[in-house]
C-alpha cells in the first residue's frame, strides 16, 4: 500500500496522526489481511500538488503498489486524481476534503474515508445563525479547503457576513489578519485553519486577547487535539465547531480506540488518527473479502464500497452515489476537562450527512 501523507510543512502533524491511526489498526489485526502481510510504503506529499503527484507516480510506476491511501491537502488529492483514475489505481483518500472529488471529479477508483469540505460546515451555518450570532466574520486559509468551507457555511447561514479574512496556507505571522478581524467588529468568527496554521493563529490571537468579546465558531479541525495539546491554555475554550468525531464520544468503539491510542502513543487521539484507523480497517476488510486478490480490480473496488462497520466516529459506510463516506456531524464545544485537558464535548448531533454529489 503506497501512503502519500505530509511529513513536513503545515500539515506534518496531520500526516503523523493519520499514520499512527493506520498503524494502530494494522497492529490490532497482526499486520495482515487474507493471511498476507500488509506493507506500507510512505512518501511525503508536503502539501504541494506537484510533489504529491510525483510521489504518487513513483509509488505506482517504480514500487508497483497494489493501492494508494492518504492525501491531506485538497489540492494534492485533486492534482493526483487524473493519474490515479487513468491508471486504474484503487485509492482511499484519508483526509483531503475537496468537494469536486465526490462530484465532477468523482472516480470509480477513488473512495474517501474522511469527509467532503461541505459535510461538517453545511449544518453549521444554520446552527450559528440560530444559536450564536447573526454577525460573523469568516476566517479561512486561502486555498480550496478554506473557500469550500466558507461556501458551504454560507448555504445555510442566514445572518450577516461582515468580512472574509483569508490568510495564505502556512502563514507564520497573523497580526495583519487579526487587525482585519478586529476592524470588521464581528460578534463571532467562523474559521477554517488546521495544523500549524491553527496553532499560530490561536496562539497569536490569545496574546492580543482577540476573543475577549468575539465568539469562536468554525470547522472542528483547528481545535482538535493536535492543536490543543500544542497550545494548551491558549486554546479557545467555548469554541463551537462541527466535525465527524469528538474525543468525548461515549461509545464502546471510541473508548476502546482512544484508550489504545493513548497507550500506544502517549498522547490524545485526534480526528486525523480516527481517519487513519478507519482507512486501515477499510483496506483490511476489503482485502479479506477478496481473499487478498487485488488483481481483479472490479471485485476489489466493490469490496471497498461495501465495507460497513462501527467506527470510533459512529456508523461507517460509503455513499454509492459519490464514493464518499456518510458521516454523522457533531456540533461540539471546546472545554477544559480536569483529567483530559482541552477536548470537545458534543452539544448536538446531525445524523447521516452525505455530500450532495453536485
Amino acid at each position: 500500500v503506497g501512503v502519500v501523507l505530509p511529513a513536513s510543512k503545515v500539515y506534518a502533524e496531520l500526516g503523523a496522526s493519520i499514520t499512527n491511526g493506520m498503524k494502530l489498526y494494522l497492529e490490532k489485526v497482526g499486520g495482515k489481511a487474507a493471511g498476507r502481510k500488509i506493507a506500507l510504503l510512505f512518501e511525503d506529499e508536503e502539501a504541494t500538488p506537484d510533489v504529491a503527484l510525483a510521489k504518487t507516480r513513483k509509488l505506482v510506476e517504480q514500487d508497483n503498489v497494489s493501492m494508494i491511501a492518504g492525501y491531506v491537502a485538497s489540492p494534492d488529492a485533486v492534482g493526483s486524481r487524473d493519474f490515479l483514475d487513468q491508471n486504474a489505481i484503487p485509492t482511499l483518500i484519508a483526509n483531503a476534503g475537496a468537494n469536486v472529488l465526490s462530484r465532477a471529479k468523482k472516480s470509480t477508483y477513488i473512495y474517501r474515508t474522511s469527509f467532503s469540505n461541505w459535510q461538517p460546515n453545511h449544518p453549521m451555518g444554520a446552527y450559528v445563525a440560530d444559536n450564536i450570532s447573526k454577525k460573523v466574520t469568516l476566517v479561512y486559509a486561502n486555498y480550496a479547503a478554506g473557500s469550500e468551507t466558507a461556501a458551504s457555511f454560507k448555504e445555510t447561514y442566514t445572518g450577516q457576513i461582515l468580512a472574509e479574512v483569508k490568510p495564505p496556507l502556512n502563514t507564520q505571522d497573523y497580526s495583519t489578519y487579526i487587525s482585519q478581524i478586529r476592524a470588521s467588529k464581528p460578534e463571532a468568527i467562523y474559521f477554517f485553519l488546521s495544523g500549524t496554521d491553527a496553532v499560530n493563529f490561536f496562539t497569536q490571537a490569545k496574546q492580543v486577547d482577540l476573543f475577549a468579546n468575539i465568539k469562536v465558531t468554525g470547522s472542528g479541525f483547528g481545535v482538535e487535539q493536535d492543536v490543543t495539546q500544542a497550545i494548551g491554555d491558549k486554546s479557545p475554550v467555548g469554541a463551537v465547531t462541527g466535525l465527524h468525531w469528538a474525543y468525548t464520544l461515549d461509545t464502546k468503539e471510541n473508548k476502546d480506540f482512544t484508550s489504545a491510542y493513548k497507550s500506544r502513543y502517549g498522547k490524545l487521539a485526534d480526528v486525523f488518527a480516527v481517519q487513519g484507523y478507519d482507512t486501515a480497517r477499510v483496506i483490511v476488510d476489503a482485502l479479506n473479502t477478496v481473499k487478498g486478490k487485488t488483481d481483479d480490480k472490479q471485485a476489489f473496488l466493490k469490496a471497498i464500497g461495501d465495507v460497513k462497520f462501527k467506527s470510533p466516529r459512529g456508523d461507517f459506510l460509503f455513499d454509492a452515489a459519490t464514493n464518499n463516506v456518510i458521516n454523522p456531524v457533531y456540533i461540539r464545544e471546546l472545554i477544559k476537562d480536569p483529567s483530559l485537558g482541552y477536548v470537545n464535548k458534543v452539544k448536538t448531533t446531525v445524523a447521516s450527512v452525505a455530500d450532495p454529489g453536485h
